[in-house]
């Protein structure tokens, strides 16, 4: 129990200087506000790997699950806020985007069960009957306690998509001989001729996304060339992105036995502890193709047939060997299971007498893919010093378009098209 306690304080204070972090309210991102929140997962239904993005009008729901670590029974609710193109709320009435309930509480939980750590597992899917969407566009799921709107818990977004015009995309290496060998540059056309847009360059707006990230998300691109009816965006490099390298990964789906990556289980008082094997640089390696699910992570055991009540939390170790401590910049892991955001809670610390970057992260038992990202002391991220550059690459792209004809109140999402970099 005492460990318990100890590893509750440990949370805490993680979670106190992941708070300054939070941006203006005015602009909604991926957030977790309460400490004894962990593994926030929102995909379509029943696909875990999938991104939030579904049609209007369609059958498909969008799945929420998430964990609190302190393991009663919440009071949770929710709502779905409609907003711009830039996130930011929009000036449309609930009433004008939503049918039935503006709110609902969160019913469906349970407990875990054969696990050190006590949580609690809480799914919600919707659309559903008592919450509707009649309007496309950038929404945010807000998750909240005890039915009070400023107790803020969760906010997830997602998008609704029509399918209005066509949008043919051409994944290729740049021309540019300084970046032909390390980046991707993603052209598309937009076919707009089963819509009147009488204004195409002022109406339309379009999101180009990298594997469904947001922090290097491309969003300030203007047509270069109108057509009859058609948008062209073949730019040279305003469109292009750090092609990376296939995503590192480890596999805890088991404490019983090591299994990919893991060195070392070591369990006691309660608390489980997996050592992973020192990385490598792999900036200047050649590359090396890897089948991967870009980025991302499927909480899961391999023990217990009950994945989401019997997966289990453990501590995981990370060890990057490197040959110096860098200077005015810090080093993080990073991938979807930090929401794809530089978060101290998973920020490396150097150890002069290993002559590595160490860190530690409180995780639930899965599969996770990763990275490591270097980041100035002005923000500035890059994969270039520690993971490197390759254009052969797989990753996966997203196009999405905007229309927001003069007097209109909201953005609709009028198209949605996503390829990889093989084109497919």
């Amino acid at each position: 129990m005492q460990s318990r306690n100890n590893l509750a304080i440990v949370l805490i204070l993680l979670f106190n200087a992941n708070s300054a972090l939070a941006n203006d309210p005015a602009v909604f991102r991926d957030q977790i506000f309460t400490a004894s929140v962990r593994t926030v997962q929102l995909y379509v239904n029943p696909l875990p790997l999938s991104d939030a993005v579904i049609p209007l009008n369609g059958p498909s729901q969008l799945h929420l699950a998430f964990d609190d670590l302190e393991g009663d029974k919440k009071n949770y609710f929710y709502t779905l806020i409609l907003c711009n193109y830039d996130w930011t709320p929009s000036d449309l009435n609930p009433f004008g985007y939503l049918e039935g309930f503006q709110q609902q509480e969160i019913i469906t939980f349970s407990f875990s069960f054969n696990t050190y750590q006590h949580f609690t597992h809480y799914d919600l899917q919707f659309p559903n009957a008592d919450i509707r969407i009649t309007k496309s566009g950038n929404y945010v799921l807000k998750v909240y306690a005890d039915n009070d709107p400023g107790k803020v818990v969760l906010t997830r977004r997602f998008i609704v998509f029509e399918s209005n015009l066509q949008v043919i995309t051409d994944v290729h290496q740049p021309l540019s001989a300084k970046y032909s060998r390390t980046h991707q540059e993603v052209d598309f056309s937009l076919n707009y001729s089963g819509m009147s847009i009488s204004n195409p360059q002022n109406d339309i707006h379009v999101l180009l996304m990298q594997n469904f990230r947001w922090d290097n998300a491309i969003s300030n691109l203007s047509p270069l060339f109108q057509r009859s009816n058609q948008l062209d965006y073949n730019y040279e490099m305003e469109n292009a992105f750090e092609a990376g390298k296939e995503f590192r990964n480890f596999d805890t789906r088991t404490i019983r036995y090591r299994t990919e990556h893991v060195k070392e289980i070591k369990t006691s008082n309660d608390v489980t502890d997996i050592l992973l094997f020192s990385d490598e640089v792999r900036a200047g390696t050649p590359y090396f193709f890897r089948r991967d699910i870009d980025g991302k992570f499927l909480p899961a055991t391999q023990d217990y047939p009950e994945e989401a009540l019997q997966a289990d939390y453990v501590w995981v170790y990370f060890t990057l060997p490197f040959d110096y401590p860098v200077k005015e910049g810090k080093i993080y892991l990073f991938g979807k299971f930090t929401d794809w955001q530089l978060l101290p809670d998973f920020q490396m610390q150097w150890n002069p007498k290993l002559f590595a970057y160490e860190a530690k992260a409180y995780l639930k038992q899965g599969y996770y893919e990763y990275e490591y990202i270097y980041s100035d002391n002005n923000g500035n991220a890059e994969t270039d010093l520690i993971e490197g550059n390759s254009y052969e690459t797989q990753n996966t792209y997203q196009v999405f378009v905007y229309y927001r004809p003069f007097g209109a109140r909201y953005d609709q999402v009028i198209a949605y098209k996503a390829t990889d970099s093989f084109n497919k």
